[in-house]
């Protein structure tokens, strides 16, 4: 399978090397490198950079883009969480708005283990408040993104993430946080500014406000804890998409991909896997 992109032909195993090298460019435009200094945000000529990079996905086919988000999200997501805690909504909103934006471009997690693995990781769950607080404060939208994605990636934190983390163990975002999200969804549905979102847009920002009366409606964790239950058994099998075993053995490299044996894993590998198998920093 081949496709062409900026002007060039790739095939399989010369775009996920293409892949990770503009996996670097993004992380070095969104400053994840090299963080900002407190009193900084990004420039006009920082964001339209950013945004070129991330439209420019738009025209991959969509095998490609998974594997860029992978790549993104096996490599960068912990400095992407560590640059995302220290900027300041109000000094430095292009910088906060545009990392919650990446982060909302990542695929589902139930189809992105690695993705999967940092919301899962105990030391990010403090990112669920952040994200939620920030959607109640305001941010600001770019395209592909919008404030429909943002509620889905608040859902992914909500399904994938540990109820315990939030102060009443109702979920992972904080009880009044989640008082004021309702809120702010509340006063969004219905308006004319809603109904000009596409229609997928406004369908998750629909879920994402029954999420949230199903959560204070329902004891303790329940409604949290039964969902990811069901969703974690439909990603306990193997990683060998035809096959429906359940999984117990992970890739000794990325320990992120599961499989139900030595053989399906070692088919998984030279079908695929080898070049997608990306060492995790978190």
């Amino acid at each position: 399978m081949s496709f062409t992109f900026n002007g060039r032909e790739y095939n399989v195993d010369g775009w996920i090397r293409e892949a990770i090298s503009l996996v670097e460019l993004l992380a070095k435009n969104l400053k994840l490198l090299d963080p900002l200094p407190s009193d900084t945000d990004l420039t006009d000529a920082d964001e339209k950079e950013i945004q070129s990079q991330i439209n420019a996905m738009l025209i991959l086919p969509p095998f490609a883009v998974l594997d860029f988000w992978s790549a993104f999200a096996a490599h960068h997501l912990r400095q992407l969480a560590t640059s995302l805690r220290a900027l300041s909504r109000t000094t430095q909103p292009r910088a906060f708005s545009t990392l919650i934006q990446v982060l909302s471009l990542l695929p589902d997690p139930k189809t992105e283990p690695y993705f999967r693995r940092f919301i899962q990781s105990p030391q990010y769950a403090d990112l669920a408040n952040i994200i939620a607080d920030g959607f109640v404060q305001g941010i600001r939208w770019k395209r592909p993104s919008g404030p429909g994605q943002i509620c889905c990636l608040i859902i992914h934190f909500l399904f994938w993430g540990n109820s315990t983390k939030g102060d009443d163990g109702k979920a992972s975002i904080d009880a009044d946080v989640r008082t004021k999200l309702a809120r702010k969804l509340d006063a969004l549905i219905g308006t004319p500014e809603f109904e000009r979102l596409p229609e997928i847009q406004r369908v998750d920002i629909e879920r994402l406000h029954g999420i949230l009366k199903c959560i204070e409606g329902m004891p303790a964790d329940y409604y949290l804890s039964s969902t990811r239950s069901y969703l974690e058994g439909q990603v306990d099998n193997c990683g060998r998409s035809s096959c429906d075993e359940e999984a117990e053995l992970a890739c000794s490299k990325c320990k992120t991909v599961r499989y139900c044996g030595k053989k399906c894993q070692t088919w998984h590998w030279k079908n695929g896997h080898k070049l997608r198998c990306f060492q995790v920093a978190y």
